[in-house]
């Protein structure tokens, strides 16, 4: 049984380093101290696992906004961060659900149409706002219109944040992913055999479901209360040694 415990150990650390990285890849822009982004990390992650169906993530967005000063940053970094997240998901969903059912899932559909929106809607904003703001410029004059145009540029604005919080690292986000994800089926497998019970296909899409719906999985809640009671201990540890050295310098 105690090698068990030390996967589960090995691969839980490995699901997260993958994270931190995805993270870190999209927020070092902003120059966060390391020692402050890993205590960022583990106390919004600790909240996230705790409040069910990602919810969680809402803190993360203010945190990440108090620690860059830059709100926008907050809220773009989790949609980021999630869109990559589901887009590796959606890598390893998809052939499974073909082979091993036969069938796409609820939950697949779900996420290549969440990913897909998305992925139109950022393709199309630059050319859109391009060809939008000189037809504007040139054809129209009204008041109308130029609550239209102020409207375009707050979009605009929107979407070069974004780029500039992806560009040049889309392989890299995108590697850390399909990591964690990997990682992560490993450590649930390893807790499986821990628990003495059977770990499957079907209890990966189970574990999945109880993530983002509202499935059952008995799997999820073990894991999910080791992973909360592991970052529990790491930011309280951490809080402390950043107030020891906050009172020294």
């Amino acid at each position: 049984m105690w090698w068990f415990v030390l996967a589960i150990a090995v691969f839980f650390l490995a699901v997260h380093a993958a994270k931190m990285i995805r993270l870190y890849l999209v927020l070092m822009e902003h120059k966060i101290g390391f020692g402050r982004f890993l205590l960022l990390y583990c106390k919004t992650t600790f909240v996230n696992l705790l409040i069910p169906f990602k919810l969680g993530e809402i803190y993360r967005i203010f945190a990440i906004g108090k620690d860059t000063g830059v709100w926008q940053v907050g809220i773009l970094s989790v949609l980021i961060d999630r869109f990559f997240d589901i887009a590796a998901l959606l890598l390893l969903l998809l052939p499974l659900d073909l082979v091993f059912f036969g069938e796409i899932s609820l939950i697949t559909w779900i996420f290549l149409g969440i990913i897909l929106m998305i992925a139109c809607i950022y393709i199309s904003i630059e050319p859109t706002y391009r060809y939008l703001n000189k037809y504007i410029i040139k054809e129209k004059s009204s008041g109308r219109s130029m609550a239209v145009l102020k409207g375009l540029d707050v979009v605009n604005d929107w979407y070069e944040f974004t780029k500039n919080l992806v560009q040049g690292r889309f392989a890299l986000i995108f590697l850390a992913s399909f990591a964690g994800w990997v990682f992560e089926i490993l450590a649930l497998k390893a807790m499986a055999g821990f628990l003495a019970v059977p770990f499957g296909i079907g209890s990966f899409s189970e574990y999945i479901k109880s993530l983002f719906l509202a499935g059952e999985s008995s799997i999820a809640k073990t894991y999910t209360l080791m992973g909360a009671g592991v970052f529990l201990l790491f930011s309280i540890g951490g809080q402390a040694v950043y107030m020891v050295r906050k009172r020294k310098s």
